[in-house]
Order: C-alpha cells, then structure tokens, then sequence
C-alpha cells in the first residue's frame, strides 16, 4: 500500500503551506505531510512554497529580507479565500507540532536566495528537539541541501527530487542505485511522469524508496499503488486515501 503524503496541506480546500490546511488533511486521516521551509533574516523556519511572499501574501519581497515578526503581520489566506484572511504564515515548530499522529513528515528544503544551506542543518535539529526526527524525511531539487542535512546528522533520511528537465535526471536515469549510494540518498521523489514499475522495482532492489510527485489524478494513484511506489505526494489527498484505503 502507498502511502498517502498530503502536498502542502489539503491546499485545494485551504492556503496551502498554512496550518488550516494541514489541519484538512488530518481530518482525512492522511499517512504524511509534505511541505517547503525557508528561513527569516533573523534566523527562524517558516513554512512556505515559494522564497519571496508576493505570491501568497499581501506582501512583497523574499522571506529571507523579512524578520518573522514582519512576516507573521501578513496575511497568508486572503488570496484564497477571504474565509482565511488574516492566516498567518506557520512556523515549522507550530507545523511540527501538529505532526506527531502522521507516520511520514517530508520536509523539502529550500537553498537560501544567497547561496546558505543553513536552513537543513536547523530543520535537523528542530525535528530531533521535537522528538520527530524518526519520521523526517528531507527532500530537495539541490543535492547541497541534502548533503548539508546529512553533515548535520548521518542518520538524516534524504530524498532526491527531480523531474525530467532536472540537471541530474539522466544520471539518476542511467544507475538510479549508483547516484543513490554515491549521494547516501534513502529515496527518489521523482516527477509521476518520469515513473516506471521497472524504475520502483531497481529502486527496491537496492533498499531506495519512490515517492512520486504531484499525483493527482485516480488512475496514477492506482497504478503506483500496483506498481509498489512506497508513497504518492497529492494535491488530493481525500481522493488518494479512497483509493488506497478504501
């Protein structure tokens, strides 16, 4: 059975990256959460897709130009729905909090618009202060990011997304159990058109998971619960937990 990883939250019924959001999908009684974190100017983590707030804020600029103070003053719901004017932007502490239940929290990291990777090495430690560092998995599109969540602690399960314009597809395409050793990788998240049940299969054969991004429609979730995908990340999660779960 795959597990059902909520993508950014139940963000068709809710702001995605915001605690509603993610609050809909324990409603629905999903296996993981997946979810993007930058870090402030002053240092804190927040839960939010994109580096600047244009997109999902009232304001403008880059997270990493703004103190969480400034940030936490912005409303991160109104541009959904006026129902969630006034949501705030969520903490990963405030995230973590609510993630105790799930079996699998995937946080995707996110290099700082300057080049820092600082950001996985303080998610380690949170998870680890929380006691949830059992059920962390890091993902990133930048391999610094995941090397730098692995000199914070060895034990950090990290995961390789990637897509079919991604610099390191081919390689992962060529000897996807190579680049996985080579890069201490415990999993794939690789783009669902770019899945195979021969890509899972050498997968498993050498101990490295798959967990498909963004599945969202019934048959693919279907067909990579048949093919054995360990997980799907979902914009529909209600739909992902009927299939998988009955």
């Amino acid at each position: 059975m795959s597990l059902v990883i909520s993508h950014r939250g139940a963000n068709r019924a809710a702001p995605e990256n915001t605690l509603p959001a993610f609050q809909k999908s324990l409603e629905l009684h999903v296996d993981g959460f997946e979810n993007d974190v930058h870090m402030t100017r002053d240092g804190c983590l927040v839960v939010c897709h994109d580096d600047s707030v244009d997109r999902t804020s009232n304001g403008k600029g880059l997270i990493a130009d703004h103190t969480l103070e400034e940030l936490r003053a912005l409303d991160f719901g109104g541009w959904f729905s006026p129902a969630f004017a006034g949501t705030k932007i969520p903490t990963l502490e405030e995230w973590f909090a609510i993630c105790g239940g799930l079996k699998v929290i995937n946080v995707e990291l996110k290099r700082a618009p300057d080049g820092s990777t600082a950001s996985a090495a303080a998610v380690v430690a949170l998870a680890k202060q929380m006691g949830l560092f059992s059920k962390l998995i890091l993902s990133s599109f930048e391999l610094a990011m995941l090397q730098a969540a692995l000199a914070a602690d060895a034990g950090a399960r990290v995961c390789q997304l990637f897509a079919p314009v991604s610099p390191c597809c081919e390689r992962i395409m060529d000897d996807p159990l190579a680049y996985a050793k080579a890069n201490r990788l415990y999993a794939y998240h690789p783009f669902v058109g770019a899945v195979s049940k021969e890509f899972i299969d050498e997968c498993h054969s050498g101990g490295v998971a798959v967990n498909p991004w963004t599945v969202n429609l019934d048959y693919a979730m279907t067909t990579l619960r048949d093919w054995g995908a360990d997980g799907v990340i979902t914009d529909e999660p209600a739909l992902a937990m009927e299939i998988m779960y009955g």
